[in-house]
């Protein structure tokens, strides 16, 4: 059960940064104001993912039959973290585009399919 959660923090980690690096290359102009909110929405992403990932693989050895409701509880978790903690943020300028929006939603994608990938293959093994 911990082979699983190394291998996906580390790699989920891995993609993470090199996301970061070239997500903030990218970045228009009048969005550096905001990397602190970018690196933000990036480091909850990481945590999250690998919470969820944990809490899948536990339930998974005790009560197989759930894993579908805590991977899909999970998605609803980090769902209510963006509008409750960064989507006010973006609400500030009273202008919510797509390259803010991208801040959340690009670590959101990484993690959710590097997270689908380590479950379907830890849970395959087992």
């Amino acid at each position: 059960m911990i082979k699983p959660l190394f291998y996906l923090a580390g790699g989920l980690l891995m993609a993470l940064s090199v996301a970061f690096v070239v997500h903030s290359t990218l970045m228009p102009d009048q969005l550096w104001g905001q990397i602190r909110l970018m690196l933000l929405c990036y480091g909850l992403n990481y945590v999250l993912a690998t919470l969820i990932f944990f809490g899948v693989l536990v339930t998974h050895k005790k009560n197989a039959m759930l894993v579908g409701f805590v991977f899909m509880g999970g998605s609803v978790l980090k769902f209510a973290v963006f509008f409750l903690l960064i989507y006010p943020n973006f609400k500030d300028d009273g202008i919510v585009g797509r390259d803010e929006l991208s801040l959340f939603f690009v670590p959101y994608l990484i993690s959710l399919f590097a997270m689908t990938f380590a479950a379907s293959r830890a849970l395959q093994r087992k």
